[in-house]
């Protein structure tokens, strides 16, 4: 009777969304004889989504709280960013159907979660609750966290510098060819994360740098490990007056987790992990309230 399972789907689709293109940008140059490339924003983008959430919560019971949710999600669309504000433009603004894919937000897996245990000592308790000094100094203690463990979002592979780039001003995001007999799956390693070999450099045609045929957001990113953990005590004082005592730890294991990869072909560091996440740390909180 204290457990509580909810089964759910979330569906969105979004239509004219904002996305940022570049019409006057070939591989060949700029195609208005003296206009230089420019970005043009316009709202003819679209997004779907569809995701599948489980949750189970087991009501405090004897001090214990448990609750837990996991989502099974995909989250598809063609456009830079919302609002149009990521500033990247579109690889080909005349081929827009060649864009769509995983949202860069799109995290396919995750599961997340909270508890809650407060300590059976003290009086109206389980333990020591006949008095004494250890029933006073074990009283009122509590042991809360949260966790989230999922899967990575979604990076794009570039090549970037390229003559047709400079030719157009930079003004578009070029992108590798994909190499469909090759995995993107790689090690997860600091020093390949991913399969590089599932992206070559563009074909190049008459000396210039064709459009990629590598898909945006094509390859999966660090996953989420994160584990937080809260102690606190709390102390009754006369009246409503007490005092709260908490340390909060964020990262409890110290677990590293990457957070950042390298996804240009022609870089020297293409396929290495280049940012990770915050190390552990603790605050101590100490609260009288009145």
């Amino acid at each position: 009777a204290s457990v509580v399972l909810n089964i759910g789907y979330n569906g969105s689709k979004g239509s004219n969304l904002d996305i940022i293109g570049s019409p006057n940008t070939t591989p060949a140059g700029t195609t208005i004889p003296g206009v230089s490339a420019f970005n043009y924003e316009t709202s003819v983008a679209g997004s779907h989504s569809n995701q599948l959430v489980v949750s189970v919560q087991q009501r405090q019971k004897k001090g214990i709280a448990l609750g837990a949710t996991y989502s099974y999600s995909h989250a598809i669309d063609n456009a830079s960013s919302i609002g149009g504000g990521g500033g990247s433009t579109v690889q080909n603004f005349y081929r827009l159907d060649l864009e769509e894919a995983n949202s860069s937000f799109d995290q396919r897996h995750l599961l997340s979660g909270t508890w809650l245990l407060e300590l059976p000592f003290g009086p109206n308790r389980e333990f020591l609750n006949k008095g004494g000094f250890w029933a006073k100094a074990l009283d009122g203690f509590s042991l809360s966290g949260s966790f989230n463990f999922g899967t990575g979002n979604y990076f794009t592979p570039q090549y970037s510098g390229t003559i047709a780039q400079a030719a157009a001003g930079g003004n578009y995001v070029q992108r590798p060819n994909r190499d469909f007999t090759q995995s993107t799956k790689g090690s997860g390693k600091l020093k390949s994360f991913f399969n590089t070999a599932a992206f070559t450099a563009p074909t190049v045609i008459g000396g210039v740098t064709q459009y990629g045929t590598a898909s945006r957001n094509s390859i999966e990113g660090p996953g989420t490990i994160s584990t937080n953990a809260v102690l606190s005590k709390t102390i009754p004082m006369k009246g409503t007056q007490n005092f709260e005592a908490r340390v909060t730890a964020t990262n409890v294991f110290n677990t590293v987790q990457y957070s950042g990869i390298n996804t240009t072909l022609n870089s020297q560091t293409y396929g290495q992990v280049t940012s990770a996440a915050g190390m552990r740390s603790l605050q101590v909180q100490a609260r009288y309230r009145f």
